[in-house]
């Protein structure tokens, strides 16, 4: 009985921290969405989630390098996303739930290229992508 008790003790810790990781809810506004505009300067293509460095110019010309959450790179290669669609000087807008402390962090909504193509949405993902907690496919 000691065993088992231990065991759903260490489990439920366990679980904190996988709930933890993607409780984005803590780091980023979901309810706000800003529109950067900027050059890609820098793309860490590694999971679980790759990063898109982003340098920004506010008005007054001042560089500010903003680093955007995007998926992962398996769920993003299903979508035809690859290392190479972004790559390093792009000039592209970026949507994206700004981090809730007020840093130049971003959880990615939807990236769009110079010629107007979107190559990533997260409201709208296909419905085989779409996922719940227990990695089910929701409709």
């Amino acid at each position: 009985m000691k065993r088992l008790f231990v065991s759903i003790v260490i489990l439920s810790i366990g679980a904190g921290t996988v709930f933890a990781h993607h409780g984005r809810g803590a780091t980023y506004d979901t309810k706000r969405q800003v529109a950067l505009k900027g050059t890609v300067s820098q793309l860490l293509w590694h999971n679980p989630h790759i990063a898109i460095f982003l340098d920004v110019k506010d008005a007054e010309g001042k560089v500010t390098t903003w680093v955007i959450e995007h998926s992962n790179i398996s769920q993003l290669a299903r979508l035809g996303y690859g290392r190479n669609t972004l790559p390093l000087g792009t000039e592209v807008t970026a949507y994206v739930n700004p981090g809730n402390k007020g840093g130049p962090i971003g959880l990615c909504q939807k990236i769009i290229l110079p010629g107007g193509k979107e190559i990533f949405q997260r409201d709208e993902l296909p419905a085989n992508l779409k996922r719940g907690a227990a990695g089910l496919v929701v409709d």
